[in-house]
């Protein structure tokens, strides 16, 4: 067998020549039909593998690869051959001339958008009609010129003028009303047409070999390239059944395309990496000071949190390049092409507005945190088409599911997957083959599934909110190769909601919350007996006592750190003393109070602080 030959090209601007030889015969031409073999999907694009076997004869031959994804990035294209060929040039064309192939679904929108325009065009004419009868008949009002007209004949005319008035108006009312409708529907058509259309250019790319060969035989090429409007993002659904249990961990990857192919009964390759990320390193620019200036600065003031979040339609499908404001400040973004956004530095009681063409407009209120979102169609727009995604053959029934806004959601199997780790990223290889329509529909595959031990713990500050948090604890979470992601939370078999899995950071612990759970409860009051306010000279003394009341109704023991506050004084004017806090650990620069209590199935237990503070009569100050 002769030694495998690869030849890689950079295309730039559709055509590059790397060497033209002269002709020395008459060169032959050959349209090669290709297979996808298998697709690379990366964060964002993918990498598409194509296989042709053509049969060569001896001197020349012109190769046309056609048929490629509308989507293909020009400078990728990587052309492979198994013999000892001689590679004269590449060039890669668009395929004005090939028709695409309309689907029965599209020609059926087409044809009924075109009955449509017709029924529109048709009462737009009748309209016109009855708008030029009510012209004439008003126009109409001299009736017998100079001689006059008798009485009864009078009356016959005015009584058919306003019947037959009537009868036109009625009419010009119905047809109105039809008009607008058909407009809606022709809207509606054009719409669901033109998002079936876009993912089925009829304009292909072809890629053209020019090449030579010593001798007769058949040639295996391999043809490499990758595609823009692709990708996949990770997911995953938490469940805890007893804080006594391992943290079971499912891993989620929702893929999706709109390739312009259908990859059909294909194996597929999942990359951590992006081909469209910077390969260069930022340099750091010179720090340039300068004077404080508090007008700038003021629209910062009073920000103390991180908002994050994923803008979805109700059928669970992101929404790529919705506008996001933090109504009052100049701030805002756009959606990535998962839906996820992003906030530093937001005021803690802010409100976002989140638009989307298309969409209904959204307000919500938001602390830091992380916020799952949905935004309703409005009422001109289309509803969402059903997602498509489905496995060759039946052997993993249940491997895919279609994305859901259903709080309850069923669980996912999980495929086979090998895991390849490579230097700057991780690939993760399915065995098992999936077909893909070119929809932009996501389709969700379970890859990997984790039995955690974790350390639960419960945190509460009843201070803001009177409700125990579950927390668990994941030490060394790097030896699992996650990727950061939204994540769907299950608990005790209750849908908790979402949250979002943030692995930026750099500590070997993770801390992953859970949610409220109803089992602990937690009751903060102020010890009216103990509190008071005297005034002594010029100064008032203000005492103030909380007790806080933890019981554990779950039938295991439970872990629960609690956290409140002391103030703290900015002046000489106040001071803060006589501070107590019990089995509690303060923080006197802080003012921060944290107890760590351990607690039996069915234990209440206790904790209080008290201080005083002191500060002139004359002046007001708030201790709520």
């Amino acid at each position: 067998m002769k030694p495998e030959t690869c030849f890689t090209y950079a295309l730039i601007n559709g055509l590059i020549f790397l060497s033209i030889l002269p002709a020395k015969a008459q060169v032959k031409k050959l349209n090669a039909e290709t297979a996808i073999q298998q697709v690379t999907i990366f964060s964002s694009g993918a990498r598409v593998e194509r296989s042709s076997a053509v049969n060569i004869q001896t001197g020349r031959s012109e190769i046309s690869f056609a048929g490629l994804s509308n989507q293909l990035d020009q400078p990728t294209i990587q052309l492979k051959a198994d013999a000892s060929i001689t590679l004269l040039s590449v060039q890669t064309t668009k395929d004005f001339l090939t028709e695409r192939k309309i689907e029965q679904e599209e020609r059926g929108f087409i044809d009924r958008t075109n009955s449509l325009k017709d029924k529109f065009e048709m009462d737009t004419k009748l309209l016109d009609v009855y708008k030029n009868e009510e012209a004439m008949l008003i126009k109409n009002q001299a009736i017998g010129g100079q001689t006059g007209v008798k009485t009864i004949e009078l009356k016959e005319a005015l009584e058919f003028q306003r019947q037959r008035l009537t009868e036109v108006y009625g009419k010009e009312l119905e047809i109105q009303k039809r008009l607008l409708t058909e407009q809606h529907d022709i809207e509606r058509n054009k719409a669901q047409l033109q998002e079936i259309s876009k993912k089925r250019d009829s304009i292909n790319y072809v890629v053209t070999a020019l090449i030579e060969s010593k001798e007769t035989r058949t040639v295996n090429f391999q043809i490499f390239y990758n595609v823009k409007d692709a990708g996949w993002y990770p997911t995953y659904d938490v469940r805890v059944n007893e804080i006594t249990e391992p943290l079971n961990v499912l891993m989620n990857a929702n893929v999706f395309q709109r390739s312009g192919e259908t990859w059909k009964n294909i194996p597929l390759q999942l990359s951590t990496g992006n081909p469209n990320d910077n390969a260069t390193p930022s340099l750091l620019q010179p720090w340039m000071l300068g004077y404080y200036d508090p007008s700038v600065s003021m629209i910062n003031q009073g920000t103390h949190g991180e908002i994050s979040g994923r803008i979805t339609t109700e059928n669970g499908e992101p929404i790529d390049g919705a506008t996001v404001v933090i109504k009052g400040t100049r701030m805002a973004v756009i959606t990535d092409a998962n839906g996820f956004f992003k906030f530093q530095n937001v005021a803690f009681n802010g409100v976002i507005s989140i638009t989307y063409i298309g969409y209904e407009s959204k307000l919500v209120s938001v602390r830091p945190g992380y916020y799952s979102i949905v935004l309703k169609q409005s009422s001109t727009a289309l509803n969402d088409a059903v997602v498509v995604g489905y496995i060759a053959g039946l052997e993993v029934s249940g491997a895919v599911r279609s994305v859901s806004s259903d709080k309850e959601k069923n669980a996912i199997q999980t495929v086979t997957v090998a895991t390849q780790y490579q230097p700057t990223t991780t690939v993760y290889r399915i065995e098992n083959r999936y077909t893909l329509e070119s929809d932009g529909k996501t389709s969700t595959i379970g890859i990997r599934e984790f039995e955690i031990p974790a350390i639960y713990d419960y945190y509460a500050a009843p201070k803001i909110d009177p409700a125990a948090f579950l927390t668990a604890k994941i030490v060394n979470w790097q030896d699992y190769e996650w990727q950061s992601g939204e994540v769907s939370l299950y608990f005790e078999g209750a849908y908790l909601g979402k949250t979002y899995l943030d692995l930026s950071a750099v500590s070997d612990t993770l801390s992953l919350s859970l949610g409220k759970d109803n089992g602990v409860k937690i009751s903060r009051k102020l010890l009216k007996e103990y509190s008071a306010k005297k005034f002594i000279g010029s100064n008032r003394t203000d005492n103030r006592q909380y007790e806080i009341i933890v019981r554990n109704s779950k039938k295991v023991p439970v872990n629960i750190t609690l956290v409140d506050q002391i103030p703290v004084s900015t002046t000489k004017e106040i001071s803060v003393d006589d501070m107590k806090t019990g089995e509690g650990q303060l923080n006197k620069e802080t003012g921060m109070i944290n107890w760590i209590l351990s607690l039996a199935p069915g234990q209440e237990r206790k904790a209080g602080f008290s201080y005083v503070v002191k500060y002139p009569k004359d002046r007001k100050l708030l201790l709520e």
